[in-house]
């Protein structure tokens, strides 16, 4: 028969084992109950993310929405010649609703001919618009463009032919071509990419004329050109053999500009953007669509690429806005 002491340590050995299972029983609970809270807040992320990324892919195709109404409208417009376009066609948005729940499209179409194309222009429009917008290169901005895109190597007073663009560390000359692209102009050795940025909603390499159509050209453009002959564009009208007579007075639209300067757009191309907003996204889509003779109705898209938010400006209800 085991004696009393033999018992009560029997009892505390038993009682040291049902502690040290306890706890291990709690340390298992914790660990479970620490796993399951950070499975729940990855399963919320995850959830959240979708959301984000349903909701991101649902405004990129109202975006996408947003330029094939524009091109039914443009395919209308040739096929009929309504007198009122539902968009105006000098990048004057249009702000409508669509989807029914807060979703809003605001949509600028800008007929290409009111722009300054690149590849076609003359000196004295280019050099107009680049002393218009005060450029920090001057007239080292104007002779390199004019050098990037003609297709000799005689190089012009402040310009820049395949020797400076070596002598610069490029590994490149200029293109002694076209302009593919207006991003090129961030190329141009002459040209900071501050300036680039500042031409490039001014500029195009796709209407196809030496001058600008006023009717569709933004206001900006109109003022910038005006400011440029003023400031020493007029110049080179004169040396061309305009009369001073005919320079540019101050007008209602910003100024009136000199005939060299001025064409009646063919309705060729058109850039569009279309920006999609939503309660929890928004996404812009940036296009230029170019129609292709004889047919009214066949077109190419000559860009398509993703383009950046404005600054948020005056928002609109959607309840109070006309559908799309």
């Amino acid at each position: 028969m085991a004696s009393r002491a033999e018992i009560e340590k029997s009892q505390r050995g038993t009682r040291s084992q049902h502690g040290f299972v306890l706890l291990v029983v709690l340390s298992a609970l914790g660990l479970l109950a620490v796993v399951a809270a950070s499975f729940a807040h990855v399963a919320r992320n995850h959830i959240k993310l979708a959301a984000v990324a349903s909701e991101g892919a649902r405004a990129e195709a109202l975006a996408d929405a947003g330029v094939h109404i524009v091109i039914l409208d443009l395919v209308a417009a040739r096929e009929s010649q309504p007198p009122n376009r539902r968009f105006a066609l000098d990048a004057t948005p249009v702000t409508c609703s669509i989807g029914g729940d807060g979703a809003t499209l605001r949509i600028a179409v800008q007929d290409e001919a009111g722009k300054v194309d690149l590849n076609i222009s003359n000196q004295p429009l280019i050099r107009a618009l680049v002393l218009g917008l005060g450029l920090s290169t001057g007239e080292a901005a104007i002779d390199a463009i004019l050098d990037y895109r003609d297709e000799d190597d005689n190089r012009r007073v402040s310009g820049a032919e395949r020797a400076e663009y070596l002598a610069a560390g490029r590994s490149h000359g200029p293109r002694n071509g076209p302009f593919l692209a207006i991003e090129e102009l961030g190329s141009v050795l002459g040209i900071t990419q501050a300036d680039a940025d500042r031409l490039r909603p001014f500029v195009t390499i796709h209407s196809g004329l030496a001058a600008i159509d006023t009717n569709v050209a933004p206001k900006a453009l109109i003022d910038i050109i005006a400011r440029g002959v003023g400031q020493g564009g007029g110049q080179s009208l004169l040396e061309g053999g305009l009369a001073a007579s005919n320079l540019p007075v101050m007008g209602s639209r910003g100024g009136q500009l000199p005939p060299q300067f001025l064409a009646a757009s063919t309705r060729r191309a058109f850039s569009v953007r279309s920006e999609a907003r939503l309660a929890g996204a928004t996404f812009v889509r940036e296009a230029v669509i170019e129609f292709v003779a004889p047919s009214v109705s066949a077109f190419l898209l000559r860009r398509w690429y993703r383009g950046s938010a404005a600054t948020p400006g005056v928002s609109h209800a959607a309840e109070t806005l006309p559908p799309c």
